[in-house]
This record gives structure tokens, C-alpha cells and sequence, in this order.
């Protein structure tokens, strides 16, 4: 049993007693060692990786952030980083590679055999944030004619080495998909009988050039903790885990909420990214809502003269601004969210429509009826309490169904919806809510 400990390690390595930091080291999940490594300069991360045996050592190196990974591969001697290089998973060493520059990739490959090459430069020829990307062919493969008692002796063989060994895939010999086999079945089925005997012959798989996201999708539907991956031919490229979708089910809600802040997406955490980067990658869209929104000023200026008669009826402005877009926002995020989880697609536009517009009636509703209340303690002026709330009415219900309608149409531009969120929807609702409410007020007002 392993014992969970917050280590100082940096004691440790002060005070030289190497001996027992390995010894502790070694009863450490490499999570824990992850923890507790992340804040040591380069020079005594390479005092760890030393004390850690390969395997351990190898998924450690393998979840450390790109800027680390490249100060440690400059420092480790060849025969170390050799060794860490060599015992990383595929999916792993292709994910690694993909981050570092063309040298480093090259001095990376020379120290892998001729099959880790070649499994290695398979994965990183199929799509960025694609199945084929996270796939590891380290799985057992059973053909559909071996005999269960063969099949159990070549998993106790072969399963030390592989990703998982709790599912099978089963192909034949040209390597096409026939099924799967899960290895609880295997143990308590009779040892003289066929693979094909008690295989599922109905498998759940995706294509190696499937979205990473559609992936995570699957697997979470269907309860799925391994899923085989194909060519297009059906021919078995390997397996993805749940540990790895666990990873890309992270990375994706990380990029849906820059995006939905407005904000150029990075996958380095926070303090792993500079200053300037920050700075480069939030200043774009915050130059161009400052732009758009400067086009309330010329919207405010159209209705000067009803302002100048009634300046009572801008202090009623941001409420109307402000519901507007939190309105807006409610929607967008359900929206949004319904669609990463598959709950809510394309075809289903005109529906949501229709939903949101009676749910917004009835939200239009009660808050014009608030307003009209408020309105009581700012003016005694009939026609404007009325102008406030009908124009609110009218903010609420159309702000419900721009909400609504955004994902759909950023999705049909084949633009991320996450994008149509955030600043973006509050910029557009408020420039709208303006105008709708001038427009009313003056109508109103005049007559």
C-alpha cells in the first residue's frame, strides 16, 4: 500500500539524504510526486527524476507543462532522457513531441527504436485534437478463433506491458475490427471455448479522425472506460482509455470559457504563461467590443432631443442594458452547454426558438411588472412608466431569443459557439437594448 504524504523535497536534496527521499519517493502516485515537484527550479527536478525508476519517472515527465519538459530535457544526460523517452506511453511521447520545437523533436526521436519511431510518427500524422492523437496501440489483441485458455495465458504474457488489459480488442487477420472482449468474461467462461464465443460482436469504436470532443462524448454516453479506434477501413489503429478523455474533457471546458470570455485560447496554465502572452491574447477582442461598443454613443445621440425633454428617462438606461444581458447570458450559457453535451443539436434550432420565446414572455412579463413597480419611486409620470416597462418587455424577449439563437448560427458558420458568449453577447444585447428602448420610449412619448 502506498502512503500518501506532503513531502518537502527540497529538505531532502539540502540536506543530501537521497536514500531516504527514494525510498519515500517510490510509495508516491506520480499525481503526488507531480504536486510536489511543480515549484522546484529545473536543477533539483533533475535530483527526482534520478531517485524515480523509468515507468514512474516517465508518466511524471509526461504531465509536467511544455516550458518545464524542455528545461529538463536540456539538463538530463542522454542516457536518463533515453530511458524516460523510451518507457512514455505513445499517446504520451506524440502529445510531448507535438509541444516541443523541430530540434528537440529530432534529438527526441533518435533515442527511440525503430518501432516507437514508427508507432510514434503514426499518431502525430493524424489531426490535431483528433481520436488518432490519443490512441495507443499498446492493447492486448485476441483474434476470434483462439481458444480462452490461450487467450488468458497470452494477456498474463503480454498485459504487463499494455495500457489496460479490462478490454480487448478482437480482429482478424488483416486487423479489421470483429469486436470486443472483456476480460471478466474471459475468466468465468468455459477455457475451451472461442474468443468469438464470447466477444461482443456489436462494438462501440470511433474513427481515428473523430473529433477528440465527439470521443469524450461517446465514451461518456455509453459508460465506456476503453473504446478501440479504426481507419477507415476498419482496421484496428488502437485504443483510447478513459484517462486520457479525462484530459481532453479539461481542455475543452478550458477553451470554452476563454472563448466564452473573450479571450484567445492558450492550454498553458496560468502562471505557466507570460505576461505579454496574457496580454497579446486578451487585448484582440477587447479592442474590437471597445469598437462596437462605441456605436451606443451614435445611437444615444439619434435620441438627443427626447433626452434633452426628458432626461428622467436615462435613469432608466442601465437596467435596460443590464437585463438585456444577463438574460442573454442565462440562455446562451444552457445553450451552449446543451450542445458540448450532445443534448442539443443543429436540427433542434427551431425549438429552442420556440421554447425560449414563450420563456421569455413570461420572464418579459413579471420583470416589466417590477420595473413599472420601481418606476413609482423615480417618476409619477404615467406615460414614461409605461414606456419603461413595455420597452423592457420588448428587451427581455428579444435578448432571450438572440441568446438562443447565437450558438445556432456560430455553429452553422462552423465557429465555435462558445465564442457567441460572454463579452460578445453583452456587447450586441446592450447596443440592441438601447435602441429598443429609445425607439419605444420616444414612440410612446411623443404620441
Amino acid at each position: 500500500m502506498k502512503v500518501r504524504v506532503k513531502l518537502d523535497i527540497k529538505n531532502f536534496i539540502e540536506r543530501g539524504d537521497f536514500r531516504t527521499l527514494k525510498m519515500i519517493l517510490s510509495q508516491q502516485e506520480p499525481a503526488d510526486i507531480l504536486e510536489m515537484i511543480e515549484e522546484l527550479p529545473p536543477d533539483e527536478k533533475i535530483v527526482v527524476f534520478r531517485l524515480l525508476p523509468k515507468d514512474q519517472a516517465a508518466i511524471v515527465f509526461s504531465e509536467l507543462e511544455p516550458d518545464d519538459q524542455i528545461a529538463l530535457i536540456e539538463l538530463f544526460k542522454e542516457e536518463k532522457l533515453r530511458e524516460i523517452i523510451s518507457s512514455m506511453s505513445p499517446d504520451d511521447r506524440a502529445e510531448l513531441l507535438e509541444e516541443m520545437p523541430a530540434n528537440v523533436v529530432n534529438k527526441l526521436l533518435s533515442y527511440l527504436t525503430p518501432e516507437e519511431r514508427r508507432e510514434t510518427l503514426s499518431l502525430l500524422n493524424y489531426p490535431e485534437n483528433s481520436a488518432g492523437r490519443l490512441t495507443t496501440p499498446k492493447c492486448v489483441e485476441l483474434y476470434p478463433d483462439t481458444v480462452v485458455k490461450e487467450a488468458l495465458e497470452k494477456i498474463r504474457k503480454e498485459g504487463k506491458d499494455k495500457e489496460t488489459i479490462y478490454l480487448m480488442p478482437v480482429i482478424d487477420r488483416q486487423r479489421k475490427l470483429l469486436g470486443v472482449v472483456r476480460l471478466e468474461d474471459l475468466i468465468f467462461s468455459d477455457p475451451d471455448a472461442l474468443v468469438e464465443q464470447v466477444m461482443d460482436d456489436q462494438p462501440i469504436y470511433v474513427y481515428a479522425t473523430t473529433d477528440q470532443e465527439e470521443v469524450a462524448q461517446i465514451m461518456r454516453k455509453y459508460d465506456l472506460f476503453v473504446v478501440p479506434v479504426v481507419d477507415s477501413e476498419q482496421r484496428l489503429v488502437g485504443i483510447i482509455t478513459i484517462d486520457d478523455v479525462v484530459d481532453v474533457i479539461d481542455e475543452e471546458a478550458t477553451e470554452d470559457i476563454q472563448k466564452m470570455s473573450s479571450i484567445v485560447t492558450t492550454e498553458q496554465p496560468y502562471f505557466h504563461t507570460s505576461v505579454w502572452q496574457f496580454s497579446v491574447n486578451r487585448l484582440p477582442w477587447l479592442v474590437a467590443l471597445l469598437l462596437l461598443g462605441t456605436l451606443s454613443s451614435g445611437i444615444i445621440a439619434k435620441f438627443e432631443a427626447l433626452l434633452a425633454t426628458l432626461p428622467i428617462i436615462a435613469a432608466f438606461m442601465p437596467a435596460m442594458v443590464d437585463t438585456g444581458g444577463n438574460i442573454g447570458s442565462q440562455i446562451s450559457a444552457l445553450v451552449i452547454r446543451g450542445m458540448a453535451l450532445g443534448e442539443i443539436e443543429q436540427k433542434d434550432w427551431w425549438r429552442v426558438i420556440l421554447r425560449e420565446l414563450l420563456i421569455g414572455a413570461i420572464l418579459a412579463f413579471i420583470l416589466a411588472i417590477t420595473v413599472l413597480l420601481r418606476a413609482i419611486f423615480v417618476t409619477r409620470v404615467t406615460q414614461i412608466m409605461l414606456a419603461v416597462s413595455t420597452a423592457l418587455f420588448v428587451v427581455v424577449v428579444i435578448s432571450n431569443i438572440i441568446g438562443a439563437s447565437l450558438p445556432f448560427i456560430a455553429k452553422a458558420m462552423k465557429i465555435d459557439p462558445a465564442i457567441m458568449a460572454g463579452p460578445l453577447l453583452t456587447t450586441i444585447v446592450d447596443l440592441m437594448g438601447i435602441w429598443i428602448y429609445f425607439t419605444i420610449a420616444n414612440l410612446m412619448l411623443s404620441v
